[in-house]
């Protein structure tokens, strides 16, 4: 998961190589969301995000172009998680970069 240490890619998957400080991120944020009662679905969509992140990590909207390196930084939402990445095309590798955000419960509407 992307909590664990990074796995190198194979069969074509991207590696995901998040830093010591997102991986402390997640874990608050899973503490925090089992809290306010929706710790399964922030569970669900972190499992989301590494099965998209380690097949078509694209799925995000894109931010910013990495010119030279051949990559994009993009964002995904999957709620209630919001996540910030870069993807290096060419290494096959995705990077979150800044601390991921635990966004508002979904209100349901009467």
């Amino acid at each position: 998961m992307l909590v664990s240490d990074p796995v190198e890619s194979g069969g074509g998957e991207y590696a995901i190589s998040c830093s010591p400080r997102v991986r402390e991120r997640l874990i608050e944020l899973s503490r925090v969301s089992h809290e306010r009662g929706d710790g399964a679905a922030f569970l669900a969509a972190l499992v989301q995000f590494e099965a998209r992140l380690r097949v078509y990590p694209q799925f995000g909207d894109p931010l910013a172009d990495l010119g030279s390196v051949g990559g994009a930084i993009r964002i995904g939402v999957i709620r209630p998680l919001s996540m910030r990445y870069a993807v290096v095309e060419e290494r096959r590798l995705v990077l979150p970069g800044a601390l991921p955000v635990l966004m508002p419960p979904e209100r349901s509407e009467c």
